[in-house]
């Protein structure tokens, strides 16, 4: 493992490496009000072959926090700003939630940078529902900050009898999540209000997984069909009875349909 920060747009974004220097180079971008640790269920199942960039985007885990407002489209110059700064030219993408929508954002805008794409627990719309959902999560952020939006959603992000027992990986999230930047949360929620990539999603050309929840109440089965029907040929892949978080309560059903596509796509002749 090795870290460090780089400069993009006068923000400076912490990395980290994972894996062989020589192996195919898979960029993780995580979810809201979490950090690049949401993977570390996930580093042991794939750094054996590939090279892991695991990063914290802007107003996240130790990226700065600038004051706001943010866009999606920031955060997509944002992550090939980093790409650039560490000399990448292409990566196969991984994303959560949030980080599934600045995936699709890079593989909209910036083809030639994705050769494939997770996009796990995520959309391509913001509904009605989620925008007033992030209205609502902010006042309690301004009214009295992150921990009580925690005890507001945490039985979004996990099952209940998972969120109940509240066990270390639990606490881990938890935690992370209390400690998020009151203003890069603020701004990062009002970006994804403003999440409007559904009718762009021909332009995605790559391969692509979409690995989606089945009890998932923030990104529900019917959002990963619609990300499914917009890109062509993508795979959809549903873990039933989990939701938002399934690759923290769940890697054992959340890794290995990761694991098989990425080893698929990495095989094909480029």
């Amino acid at each position: 493992m090795t870290e460090g920060r780089v400069e993009v747009g006068g923000n400076r974004f912490f990395y980290r490496w994972e894996g062989p220097a020589d192996g195919p180079v898979v960029m993780m971008a995580h979810a809201m009000g979490t950090s690049h640790r949401i993977w570390d269920h996930q580093v042991p199942a794939l750094a054996d072959r590939y090279r892991l960039l695991l990063y914290d985007w802007r107003g996240h885990g130790a990226s700065d926090a600038p004051e706001g407002p943010y866009s999606l489209d920031g955060f997509v110059a944002d992550a090939v700003g980093v790409m650039d700064a560490l000399g990448i030219e292409q990566v196969i993408w991984i994303g959560i939630s949030t980080g599934g929508m600045i995936g699709q954002g890079v593989a909209i805008a910036h083809p030639g940078r994705v050769r494939a794409a997770a996009l796990c627990n995520t959309m391509a719309r913001a509904t009605p529902w989620y925008r007033q959902w992030v209205v609502e999560r902010q006042a309690v952020v301004r009214a009295s900050g992150m921990a009580p939006v925690w005890d507001m959603t945490h039985k979004l992000w996990f099952s209940d009898a998972y969120a109940d027992a509240a066990g270390p990986d639990y606490a881990a999230v938890r935690e992370a999540f209390t400690a998020t930047d009151i203003t890069g949360y603020l701004a990062g929620t009002s970006a994804v209000a403003e999440l409007d990539y559904l009718d762009s999603l021909h332009r995605i050309s790559c391969p692509v997984l979409v690995l989606g929840a089945g009890d998932d109440p923030v990104t529900p089965p019917v959002r990963a069909e619609e990300l499914r029907d917009g890109i062509a040929d993508a795979e959809l892949a549903m873990l039933p009875g989990l939701r938002h978080f399934s690759n923290v309560e769940a890697p054992k059903a959340f890794n290995p349909p990761l694991r098989a596509f990425l080893d698929r796509v990495t095989s094909r002749r480029r």
